[in-house]
């Protein structure tokens, strides 16, 4: 039996579970996940669906549905691998789009690899064969009837956006960020987008070595002027796991993350009534720089806060 988690159209958490083949309930949404696996040359690897099944015998992309429990991240590692036989750690795939349609939302992963097609390992009952296509091939494939209709339509709707990705990854493995009380999960990977001054980011669950989830962060790779205002790092733990010093242990494992980028420093900010933060702040041995003005054009200025403390962390 295959459960799902269930969402609002909001993708909000409904805090129930879905059984995998039953009618869904008005505004019940699931998610799932599909992997655009893309070699040097630009090429793309289908897979043919197994003839018994629905589309038989059409191309698609390799994908299926989010378990319970599970972050997208993680389903898509789980399902290139189940599909494909390709093996893949979560900070080699790069999120690129949502697509929201009747009851479930789609996020999709690209995933940079070059392979033999020998090495392909159909799933049985579910997919018979794979092979390279360039861009023009799917879309002569569309054209015929040969590509199952929803994949290629998003494939129209997204291709371009994949195309202007960065021919590497640009993210490093995370499995080494843990203590011994905590571990970072690594659950969504951001792209740079630099006319907006976004830099690359990492974003975590933290957790309890149980698995027992006590907050969020995040890192941004990079140094420009709305990271002075915004940081570096962001962070927030849940109530009942508050007074234990988590954050600023957290903010040790992301330091760890950031040198690996070579960089030399990173900057964490907090507003100036926010004490618990600014503790945090000279806990995990930031120098306190100066308070800034928030420009009216930065997103903190729309949520309402006029002005931030500005720390510095040597690396």
């Amino acid at each position: 039996m295959e459960l799902w988690d269930l969402y609002d159209s909001e993708r909000k958490p409904l805090g129930r579970t879905h059984v995998r083949g039953e009618a869904f309930g008005e505004g019940e949404y699931y998610v799932c996940v599909e992997v655009w696996v893309r070699n040097s040359k630009g090429e793309f690897l289908i897979q043919k669906r197994h003839p018994n099944k629905k589309a038989g015998n059409q191309w698609e992309f390799a994908g299926g549905g989010t378990l319970a429990g599970e972050t997208t991240l993680q389903s898509a590692v789980r399902e290139i691998g189940a599909e494909t036989g390709i093996v893949c750690k979560g900070h080699e795939l790069t999120y690129f789009a949502t697509y929201q349609h009747k009851n479930y939302f789609l996020d999709l992963y690209l995933l940079r690899r070059d392979m033999d097609c020998k090495d392909y390992v159909p799933q049985p009952g579910e997919t018979t064969e794979a092979r390279w296509a360039t861009e023009e091939d799917i879309l002569k494939l569309m054209e015929s009837g040969e590509f199952v209709y929803s994949v290629g339509a998003r494939f129209g709707m997204y291709r371009d956006i994949v195309r202007e990705l960065p021919a590497e990854p640009t993210f490093l493995d995370v499995s080494d960020l843990k203590s011994d009380e905590i571990f970072l999960k690594l659950t969504r990977l951001g792209e740079a987008k630099p006319e907006k001054q976004w830099v690359p980011a990492y974003y975590f669950e933290i957790c309890l070595l149980d698995g027992t989830k006590i907050g969020i962060c995040d890192l941004r790779i990079g140094h420009n002027d709305k990271l002075y205002v915004g940081g570096n790092i962001g962070y927030e733990i849940d109530g009942p796991y508050r007074g234990h010093h988590y954050a600023a242990k957290a903010c040790e494992l992301l330091f760890k993350q950031a040198r690996k980028h070579n960089l030399s420093y990173v900057i964490i900010t907090c507003v100036p009534t926010n004490d618990a933060s600014a503790r945090t702040c000279e806990l995990a041995g930031g120098t306190y720089l100066e308070t800034v003005s928030i420009p009216e054009d930065n997103e903190m200025y729309a949520e309402g806060k006029r002005q931030v403390k500005v720390y510095r962390f040597e690396l």
